[in-house]
């Protein structure tokens, strides 16, 4: 290395900031906030975040005017850009009981929430950020939960054109919000690795038997 340069070094100067598009630059602050969420929480600074993505605080303001915007473009990259629109198909596929088709949707959808990141952001979330936890509230009820219970009722001959209820969703709350405290305990103790474990499907399909003894019309 020439000698010049080697002072430089010694000297702690700051690496040449790569080029890139406004796009890829984008995508690299979300996830540099990603990952320092998914350590510390929503509390993370924009500072970390802009040195960890190899940029100035100034520029990534140019991006993202505020935290709140930013902790907005994680909570997309983790909690709705993992969504697979093929689930959508698999829940209201009535060639298929629904039990199968919830326990196919299970099985694909924790073989992607049950990681390291995700995991620890949807804690953090429930934990200490009320309006992100709201967020994936929704989305969840509106994607999973309410097309669970239309689908059961299909299946039971209830019909599904009315609106779902808050009591009906308890259960399947029940069943969902389970389902990610054991990838959760399962996380914690494998040491930080993946939150998996080989039963996972017989305990989907636990938790599944349970919310359709629930939902069958002489429950409770």
């Amino acid at each position: 290395m020439p000698k010049g340069q080697q002072s430089q070094r010694d000297k702690g100067a700051a690496p040449v900031r790569k080029r890139l598009s406004p796009a890829a630059r984008r995508a690299e602050i979300v996830q540099a906030a990603v990952d320092l969420f998914a350590e510390t929480g929503f509390d993370g600074s924009t500072r970390e975040v802009a040195r960890r993505a190899g940029i100035t605080q100034p520029l990534l303001y140019r991006y993202f005017p505020d935290k709140q915007s930013l902790i907005e473009a994680a909570y997309s990259r983790v909690f709705l850009e993992t969504w697979d629109p093929a689930w959508d198909a698999l829940l209201q596929d009535r060639s298929r009981p629904v039990v199968d088709r919830f326990q196919s949707f299970y099985e694909a959808y924790t073989e992607i929430v049950f990681q390291p990141v995700w995991l620890r952001l949807w804690y953090y979330a429930l934990l200490r950020d009320a309006q992100v936890h709201a967020w994936y509230r929704e989305v969840v009820q509106e994607q999973i939960l309410k097309p669970m219970v239309r689908e059961r009722r299909a299946e039971l001959g209830q019909g599904d054109a009315f609106a779902v209820t808050v009591d009906e969703l308890d259960v399947p709350w029940l069943l969902h919000g389970g389902l990610l405290n054991h990838g959760l305990r399962q996380l914690a103790g494998q040491a930080g690795n993946r939150g998996d474990s080989p039963d996972r499907p017989a305990v989907i399909r636990k938790a599944l038997n349970l919310f359709l003894q629930q939902s069958a019309p002489d429950a409770g």
